[in-house]
C-alpha cells in the first residue's frame, strides 16, 4: 500500500470514529461536519482509483 493510500485510509478511519462518537454524544454540528470528510476523502479515493468498497462497509450505513 503506498504512503498516499494508507494516509487515506487513516483519515476515513478517523473520520468514522469522530462520527460514531459526535453521534452517539448527541453532536449534530460536528456530526455534519465529519460526514462532509468522510465524503471529501470518499471523493478524493474515487479520483485517485483506491477501492474503498472492501474495507469501508460502513460507509454505506453511515449515509
Amino acid at each position: 500500500m503506498t504512503e498516499f493510500m494508507t494516509t487515506l485510509h487513516l483519515r476515513i478511519h478517523d473520520a468514522l470514529e469522530s462520527l460514531r462518537r459526535a453521534r452517539a454524544r448527541g453532536d449534530e454540528d460536528l456530526a455534519v461536519t465529519q460526514a462532509g470528510e468522510i465524503e471529501d476523502l470518499v471523493e478524493i479515493a474515487g479520483r485517485h482509483g483506491v477501492d474503498l468498497s472492501c474495507a469501508y462497509r460502513e460507509l454505506a450505513d453511515a449515509a
